[in-house]
């Protein structure tokens, strides 16, 4: 019985954490922040902004629904559709597109480094969703 409990409680941090990632990457589009390789690489204000509206509500739809309910599993599921999405195109532009290229020395292990952290990142909002791609996948 412990042990369903504790995997209950990683579940609601993990899923809590990546709720939190999200709405800050969304305010940092609001605020037209260009330090995310995504906003950069899209350029459009206008775009950035509204990204950053929708990653800010998919964020706490993410996190809202862990403390109450009454919300649709429907909108935490799009919700984690929809930040999976764009993790992977964070991954393509950061790590890729702006970030691959010209290394000399160590700076190999540098981009490596951030590549294995974008991953991580990567592998756990696919484990907190695992239930919303199901459907996805599947089909």
């Amino acid at each position: 019985m412990a042990k369903a409990t504790i995997k209950t409680v990683g579940d609601v941090g993990l899923k809590l954490l990546i709720g939190l990632l999200f709405v800050c990457i969304g305010i940092e589009g609001v605020a037209n922040g260009s330090g995310n390789d995504l906003y950069r690489a899209i350029g459009d204000d206008t775009i950035n902004i509204i990204l950053g509206v929708v990653l800010i509500v998919c964020g706490l739809l993410i996190i809202v629904p862990l403390f109450i309910s009454g919300i649709k599993p429907v909108f935490t599921k799009y919700s984690m559709i929809i930040v999976s999405v764009v993790w992977v195109l964070v991954i393509i532009f950061s790590d890729f597109v702006y970030g691959f290229g010209n290394f000399s020395g160590t700076e190999i292990f540098e981009w490596l480094e951030g590549f294995i952290y974008h991953l991580l990142i990567l592998f756990s909002i696919l484990k907190a969703s695992k239930g919303a791609l199901k459907g996805v996948v599947n089909k």
